[in-house]
């Protein structure tokens, strides 16, 4: 079963593209990573475990990505929450999967409102990578990911990502958590993910350290979608 397209305006002329097919819920609901676009390895992989189970799935590209409106370095981590935020009203609640800037915004999403939120998965999030923005720009204010792609940020932005409570962000969330990180991911260190998980005060959380994993997990799609369904809900 294919995806059928779908586009939510915005205010100030923006908008969302995205992708979903219908099913029974929770939807599988997929946030990519900074530079990267709603359609991949992991994302493709997550839309046939959601059918196979014939449960929903939605993935969008975020703002400033792919047929989304916006320009990397212009667009706040902040709106990004919101957009998913909105995304995800009209669903219902789901299992939120984010994939580095993606799990980033996941979990800011599922502290602001766990009421859509059924489990959350995050993929090699990228934390830390928001206080340290400011330090990972060259002499002309751009910064360059891993991918090869370089874009100026705005002071604003710089601001917003400075303003995140990412400190608090573990004890504020709430829902049934899966956090997976590789030992050998040279983006994001697999010591952050661990950091964050041991600061989370709830009990129903699991920590998965995956040996010689690197940043994008595409080894075990199939082991990463099964331990989200196993993930106790209470």
């Amino acid at each position: 079963m294919g995806t059928q397209p779908f586009r939510i305006e915005l205010a100030d002329d923006h908008h969302i593209v995205g992708d979903a097919c219908e099913g029974s819920g929770p939807y599988y609901v997929f946030l990519h990573g900074l530079g990267s676009v709603r359609t991949g390895e992991k994302s493709e992989s997550l839309r046939a475990h959601a059918e196979q189970r014939g449960q929903g799935f939605l993935r969008f590209d975020l703002r400033g990505h792919g047929e989304s409106s916006g320009r990397l370095g212009r667009v706040a981590v902040s709106e990004l929450i919101a957009d998913t935020i909105q995304v995800i009203e009209r669903i219902g609640t789901c299992n939120l999967v984010g994939s580095s800037l993606g799990g980033l915004v996941s979990a800011h999403v599922a502290a602001a409102r766990p009421d859509l939120v059924e489990r959350l998965a995050l993929l090699a999030p990228a934390f830390g990578l928001m206080a340290q923005l400011g330090e990972r720009l060259d002499a002309e204010g751009r910064l360059s990911t891993n991918d090869g792609v370089s874009f100026e940020v705005e002071p604003r932005v710089l601001k917003d990502a400075q303003e995140l409570d990412e400190a608090g962000l573990p004890a504020r969330v709430q829902v049934p958590t899966l956090v997976i990180h590789g030992t050998d991911d040279d983006v994001i260190p697999h010591i952050v993910s661990e950091r964050f998980h041991a600061a989370m005060p709830q009990q129903n959380k699991q920590l998965w350290i995956v040996p010689d994993g690197d940043h994008r997990l595409n080894t075990v799609h199939a082991e990463m979608w099964q331990r989200i369904d196993q993930l106790p809900t209470s």
